[in-house]
């Protein structure tokens, strides 16, 4: 009998990997960026509430050996120099491995490169700002030691969507936004949250409200604000319909139970004059150009009646927005819908109920807690349907990410994660639209995009920023057979078996030419290391590693 023959056998009598994963690695996949056999045994050691509750307590930044990572990473900017021409002052050439400064740059500091782009400064360094926060969100995915504040972290970003080809100025405040708005307040409170979005450099000038003025309030944000951040499409009512809706307390106050258009323009004029420092006038002259939020009265429009049945116009103007703020953070409707949406991230397309019920109370109980996303997330991780066979889709950037924890590589800043999956519409910022990307299965199952992310698996692990050595990784005693091989790496990315033909596929490609046995036959590090990066990419591709 030959070797080929003998492994098919061996595969069908003798193989040693479960049939479904654990409730720990099937947990762990839901509200990670990848489980690895590692954190499956940590959880079993501490047990799943004590792992949960860690996770839910974070440190105010990144965790010490994180942080000591990023700190030193360094990326290659070059570009030529642009000679002075009539006004514009042009700019000398670069070429220097240089930190991730615009990573701990202020606001007016960023906003003075969007300004001088093009004109005193190349448009490359624009470009650096977003190749900057892509590095470091894919550090920080990977390696992160707090990976439940990692995946809300994404969860946010894309709930409070910014396109980042709609402004300069907006998308040059992306590096504050996550690092100031959105990462410190994953697990806090959601008006706390909400009001910091609605302040932001890079919101304000993404939906337009930074423009609204008083004669011609912005209706862009405050349409957003009540369909997407807040109450949700199904609270919305339709044109008109003002007196006939229905009235509920929230938390002491009368309020309608859904949002008409006449809502949106009187949310308009109550936010009107919430903006930023841009060399526009203010009630005592010309303000600054530094991109930092200002309360302008001058842009303020003082007619905001009724918003949801309640009267604002009594409120001194700054504060009509705060109220508004307020009524829909408390709102009914908000729980409802962003715990569903919650929901639909961490279990998928049709997300159990029961969960969904844990959420919605934990919400509303804590709507007054600083923790409340804390307690809202505790409660809905906290069932049997963590622990139940994975049921969501990995979209193209949680494929990517989930490849190299999973195979243990080290990532350090790599220019390139801020153009690999835009193509797909993935990746950071990258959806232009301010509903966010899609978060149902249909968006990532196509034959377009599956083809796109099997090329990425295939070629990743060879850019010079990732590093990892698979080869030194693999036990000497699996490597005496091709079931071996595969099962142990297997195992590794996936936790249980494939269907019978995948992994007789893979037995068969350690078997060939090019496969993992011929390289470690004909000797050589870098052979054996390609094989194995190929290995690795085709259980990527599997199905079995497509879901979480």
């Amino acid at each position: 009998m030959d070797f080929h023959a003998q492994a098919i056998l061996t595969f069908e009598f003798h193989n040693m990997l479960p049939t479904s994963g654990t409730f720990e690695r099937n947990a762990l996949n839901r509200i990670t960026f990848g489980a690895r056999p590692s954190d499956v045994v940590l959880v079993q050691q501490m047990g799943w509430s004590a792992w949960l509750a860690d996770q839910l307590n974070p440190p105010e930044g990144d965790d010490p050996a994180l942080a000591a990572h990023i700190a030193p990473l360094a990326m290659r900017i070059v570009y030529g120099g642009q000679a002075p021409f009539g006004d514009i002052p042009g700019w000398q050439p670069v070429n220097q491995l240089r930190l991730l400064n615009y990573m701990k740059a202020d606001i007016a500091t960023l906003w003075d490169v969007a300004r001088r782009s093009d004109v005193s400064l190349a448009p490359n360094e624009r470009t650096r700002i977003q190749q900057e926060l892509n590095a470091t969100t894919w550090v920080r995915n990977v390696h992160s030691r707090y990976q439940v504040r990692e995946f809300m972290v994404d969860f946010w970003s894309n709930h409070f969507s910014i396109g980042r080809q709609e402004c300069i100025y907006g998308t040059a405040a992306l590096p504050i936004y996550d690092q100031q708005v959105i990462r410190p307040r994953a697990f806090g409170n959601f008006l706390d949250l909400l009001t910091s979005v609605a302040q932001s450099a890079a919101m304000l000038r993404f939906l337009n409200n930074a423009e609204s003025n008083a004669e011609h309030p912005n209706e862009n944000y405050a349409r957003e604000l009540l369909e997407l951040h807040t109450l949700g499409a199904p609270a919305y009512l339709g044109f008109g319909r003002q007196s006939s809706r229905a009235m509920i307390d929230v938390n002491g106050m009368q309020m309608a139970s859904g949002f008409t258009d006449d809502d949106v323009i009187q949310a308009s004029r109550a936010l009107s004059g919430w903006t930023l420092e841009q060399g526009q006038q203010g009630p005592n002259g010309t303000l600054p150009f530094t991109g930092r939020f200002i309360f302008n009265p001058a842009q303020h429009n003082p007619t905001a009646g009724n918003f949801l049945g309640v009267n604002l116009r009594w409120l001194p103007p700054e504060m009509q927005g705060h109220m508004l703020l307020r009524m829909v953070a408390f709102h009914p409707a908000t729980a409802s819908f962003v715990v569903r949406k919650i929901a639909t991230r961490i279990f998928g397309d049709n997300p159990p109920e029961a969960a969904i019920a844990r959420g919605t109370a934990a919400w509303m109980a804590n709507r007054d807690k600083s923790d409340q996303l804390k307690q809202v997330m505790a409660a809905m991780l906290t069932g049997p349907e963590m622990g139940a066979a994975p049921s969501k889709v990995r979209r193209p950037h949680e494929k990517v990410m989930a490849l190299l924890r999973t195979t243990d590589t080290v990532v350090n800043a790599h220019d390139q994660a801020y153009t690999v999956l835009e193509s797909l519409g993935d990746g950071l910022y990258v959806w232009a639209t301010p509903e966010g990307r899609p978060d149902r299965d249909i968006q990532w199952q196509t034959a377009a995009a599956n083809l796109t992310v099997w090329n990425q698996m295939l070629q990743i692990l060879a850019a010079p920023a990732l590093r990892t050595t698979l080869a030194t990784q693999m036990p000497a005693e699996v490597a005496t057979s091709a079931i071996g091989i595969v099962e142990y790496w297997v195992e590794r990315l996936v936790g249980y078996a494939l269907r019978p033909q995948a992994m007789q596929a893979l037995i068969d490609d350690v078997l060939s030419p090019p496969g993992v046995i011929a390289a470690l036959r004909s000797g050589g590090i870098n052979n054996v290391e390609t094989s194995l990066r190929r290995l690795t990419a085709l259980i990527a591709a599997s199905p079995e590693f497509a879901v979480r």
